[in-house]
């Protein structure tokens, strides 16, 4: 039984989203029930329509087993965005499953991949509304290991408990079950997990340690803290153990969210998780504020830039004093990630601000508010840092990024181009030809003194996108088959984003979510391309 809300967005194929980082145990207001029909692991999602969930056919001219490949290849870190919002919204999509062949198989490499993403919040609510699919042995560890990441233990135990395993049970649901032994109390029943574990070869010195000290039984020389996976984390955190140098080397994005939002966590540890998992998308801005703003004030060591300029921005919001600190934290950014990063932090309070330290700093607010998707706030803060007499090379990518985020066709997008070319210095003739090219993939009109500025001025570097995902993306273009291509965007992009790919590759992927009527997705990874300048 399911409410009548609930059941009406599933009968689109979706899951209506539950509060992105809503806290455990608050119960929904009671409603009107009714029966529907069984869901599974492709028709469940964490989006509605009116939220972006893609079409129920996404997966229709699809097969299968192809499907699981590119599953497979997506990213575990996404250093891009752009390319981030793209895998999300296709991951996040219910839809039927694809026709013939193994299709749990590649339902599984489904939440495989928002497990490596990191989304904690989405791939629990997922698998609580995949009906029968939820016991599955690998959806279940998915499931358990995002419930650890959000603090749910007894959620993630019920996990393990209720994933339908054979005679071989995998080392991870053995630890696991160790672990909700021990931090109830029940010690034998924790060795009996890890006596187990050892008779199927899976035994791990660390983790016997851990849990011993979860347990309240710390050996004479406990283990250094480890937190590499979620169960990690919270064993960790269970048995107090400390930290050793660089302990966030290895740590899946789960294991941040885990360490982020526990509260007992080391600093600057927790400080140091929440800033790499806001970075990487999986957090919110504003949970992400809250985090950090909870570090304690002695805390002066190892924290990460955003948290010092945070404690200047919140002691005077709106000041010089405010300007200046986000505007050092966007100076420091040298990778365009970092700098993203730092303008969705900082976005409404870039917004605030009434002056900016410099000409430069103005101009970097700018490009902060594009960067962070805010077409207006950018747009406007363009023209001030035009009126502050910023420069115009420097201006001139922001109008570009501009005009591909809002529209970039007919004689807006003409106008745009010839600005770009006209603003550009001779050492900027190749950047200023990929941003063309890339406008140019988006409908702007390629006119004759363009294609001469075209022709000779080849746009500069970039690695080229993987010829084998790109010729699967433009089959999956000619079939239509819009969830495979979105998928195939994202593998062809990479962890880098576009700002790594050459302007030929990047024109291909634009055209190609274009033609798989993903317009939206096409003008943040274009914006995003111009945003991040050409590379070297």
């Amino acid at each position: 039984m399911v409410t009548r809300s609930f059941a009406l967005a599933l009968t689109a194929g979706v899951l209506l989203p539950v509060c992105a980082y809503a806290q455990a145990g608050q119960d929904p207001a009671p409603m009107q029930v009714e029966q529907i029909g069984e869901l599974n692991a492709w028709t469940v999602g964490a989006l509605s329509r009116a939220n972006g969930a893609l079409a129920d056919d996404i997966w229709a001219r699809s097969d299968p087993a192809f499907l699981a490949l590119a599953f497979d290849r997506l990213p575990a870190v996404y250093d891009s965005p752009a390319t981030l919002a793209l895998a999300r919204r296709v991951l996040l999509s219910g839809a039927a499953p694809p026709r013939g062949g193994d299709a749990d198989a590649a339902a599984r490499e489904r939440f495989e991949a928002l497990g490596k993403m990191g989304a904690a919040d989405e791939l629990a609510t997922m698998a609580s509304g995949a009906g029968s699919a939820s016991t599955d042995v690998a959806i279940a560890q998915y499931a358990a290991q995002a419930e650890l990441a959000r603090g749910q233990r007894a959620q993630a135990c019920n996990r393990g408990r209720n994933a339908s395993v054979g005679e071989q049970v995998p080392p991870f649901l053995l630890r696991l079950r160790a672990y909700c032994a021990a931090v109830s109390g029940d010690r034998a029943a924790a060795d009996l997990a890890l006596e187990l574990a050892r008779t199927q070869n899976a035994a791990d010195a660390w983790y016997t340690g851990a849990i011993a000290a979860a347990g309240g039984a710390p050996g004479a020389r406990p283990p250094t803290a480890r937190y590499d996976n979620s169960l990690a984390v919270q064993l960790s955190i269970a048995g107090g153990l400390r930290p050793g140098p660089n302990p966030l080397a290895n740590a899946s994005t789960l294991a941040l969210v885990a360490l982020a939002r526990n509260e007992q966590a080391p600093q600057p540890q927790r400080a140091q998780a929440a800033a790499l998992a806001f970075r990487r998308g999986v957090i919110s801005a504003q949970e992400a504020r809250t985090i950090l703003a909870a570090t304690p004030a002695e805390i002066t060591q190892a924290l990460p830039p955003i948290v010092v300029a945070l404690r200047q921005v919140t002691a005077a919001p709106g000041s010089m004093e405010a300007a200046t600190a986000i505007a050092g934290v966007l100076r420091q950014a040298t990778a365009y990630a970092d700098f993203a990063a730092a303008a969705r932090f900082f976005r409404t309070d870039i917004a605030a601000l009434q002056n900016a330290p410099d000409a430069a700093a103005a101009v970097s607010f700018a490009r902060a508010a594009l960067a962070a998707g805010d077409a207006q706030l950018g747009q406007r803060l363009v023209a001030s840092a035009r009126q502050a007499g910023g420069d115009e090379a420097a201006l001139a990518p922001l109008d570009a990024a501009l005009v591909a985020l809002t529209g970039a066709r007919n004689e807006q997008g003409a106008m745009a181009m010839q600005r770009r070319i006209d603003r550009a210095t001779a050492q900027q003739a190749r950047a200023a030809a990929r941003d063309v090219a890339i406008l140019a993939a988006l409908g702007a009109p390629l006119e004759g003194g363009t294609q001469t500025f075209l022709l000779a001025n080849p746009p500069q570097g970039g690695a080229r996108a993987e010829s084998g995902a790109m010729l699967a993306l433009a089959s999956a273009v000619e079939r239509g088959a819009i969830g495979e291509g979105a998928l195939l965007a994202v593998a062809a992009i990479g962890e880098g984003g576009p700002a790594r790919l050459d302007a030929e590759s990047v024109e291909r992927i634009i055209r190609a979510l274009r033609g798989l009527r993903l317009e939206d997705e096409a003008r943040r990874i274009a914006a995003e391309a111009i945003l991040a300048g050409a590379p070297s």
